[in-house]
């Protein structure tokens, strides 16, 4: 089906006005909102993501529009709008502002930060609109939750670099985007587990955006500041443009923390010297978290058993946390250190992932997501 590509276009009334275009779903474009045809009956949904700025999110959005897809071929969903916005959180507010004076039944946001859109959520909440934070975690009263469990996410990849360095060295860390509230979470997961290995010094941490280029320029200066670093910490996305600084700086590294995209993946298959490791936070996340929104849509109650208390506010307890689905080492070992309190995760091997993404593209990430079945039995009564 094709697309209309609907610029908002906030003015001054804070009335949004919607500009029809055509669209591709180039990876560039920003602060637009994306809608199907509509039909007459359905439930409509608005999706507000508050980072464009890699192929990740990119491939989330693609799983969020096919799930869409398949719900209005059952007749489910009448239509659906997805927003992007480069984590200005002024744009995100007049892009949820817009989507519910254009008459969502559900928003799905998943937050520049945790902290900035309140004014939109209670405006939707007090319209009798149903909102699910997704992704990216936020504690809003009178809304669900469905993120990935940074927490367990961070964990995993620290214990893994400081095991491999037989608990002494020096690493040096890349972090996320800066005050997202998933970095927010794993920079506190991954101080956690390095305060249980003394003898590992973390000479310096500096944001790389979840961005190739900007990773790769923080690598270059630490590179050409330290000469004893050890192993490198960092988060998904950011692996390839790590490993460029170190080509650049004629260097190897030996050991580093790295990510589950297929190109990643084919180039640490072909680096016997080097080590590393990669942790699923999938981009079909969100195809739970529809589902979800679409269960309670329906009417359908949540398991209490299925909520957990939210990770920035433990007295509310509206937060549905998905664990990494796929931990990829080159043993796969179920056993290890790092996947201690991990049952829900699996490890597999760095030969079943690539056989896993073998007809994808160099760009795509090693995905997953429970079936729309599976969503019901494990999460409604």
């Amino acid at each position: 089906m094709k697309k209309r590509i609907i610029s908002i276009i906030i003015v001054v009334s804070m009335i949004a006005t919607l500009v029809t275009g055509c669209g591709s779903g180039d990876s560039t474009k920003n602060a637009t909102t994306e809608s199907t045809d509509a039909s007459e009956e359905g439930f409509v949904i608005g999706f507000s993501n508050g980072y464009w700025g890699n192929t990740w999110r990119a491939q989330m959005v693609e799983d969020f529009e096919a799930r869409c897809e398949e719900y209005k071929e059952d007749g489910i969903i009448a239509d659906y709008m997805v927003s992007n916005t480069e984590s200005d959180a002024t744009e995100q507010l007049n892009q949820i502002n817009a989507m519910i004076d254009a008459g969502v039944d559900a928003l799905i946001i998943d937050p520049v930060s945790p902290t900035t859109l309140t004014s939109a959520v209670q405006s939707a909440l007090d319209k009798g609109i149903l909102v699910v934070i997704g992704s990216d975690p936020a504690a809003y009263e009178g809304t669900y939750c469905v993120c990935g469990n940074d927490a367990a996410f961070q964990s995993i990849l620290t214990t893994w670099i400081c095991e491999k360095l037989g608990g002494k060295g020096n690493i040096v860390s890349i972090t996320g985007e800066a005050g997202v509230g998933t970095d927010i979470l794993r920079q506190d997961a991954a101080a956690e587990i390095l305060a249980k290995y003394p003898n590992i010094k973390e000479l310096a941490s500096v944001p790389g955006r979840w961005s190739e280029t900007e990773a790769q320029s923080v690598m270059s200066t630490y590179l050409s500041t330290y000469d004893n670093i050890d192993g490198v910490l960092t988060q998904d996305v950011m692996a390839e443009g790590i490993l460029k600084a170190f080509e650049n700086a004629g260097e190897t590294p030996s050991l580093m923390t790295g990510d589950t995209v297929k190109s990643f993946l084919t180039t640490w298959s072909e680096m016997d010297d080097f080590d590393s490791i990669g942790v699923t936070y999938t981009c079909g996340f969100i195809c739970t978290v529809l589902d979800v929104a679409v269960g309670l849509l329906q009417g359908e109650e949540l398991n209490e058993s299925a909520l957990v208390a939210n990770p920035y506010d433990k007295n509310l307890k509206n937060t549905i946390m998905l664990d990494p689905t796929y931990v990829v080492t080159r043993e796969g070992d179920q056993d290890a250190v790092w996947m201690e309190g991990h049952d829900l995760s699996k490890a597999i091997t760095l030969d079943k992932a690539l056989e896993m993404v073998a007809d994808k593209a160099d760009t795509n990430f090693l995905d997953g997501w429970l079936s729309r079945e599976e969503v019901a039995e494990a999460y409604f009564k």
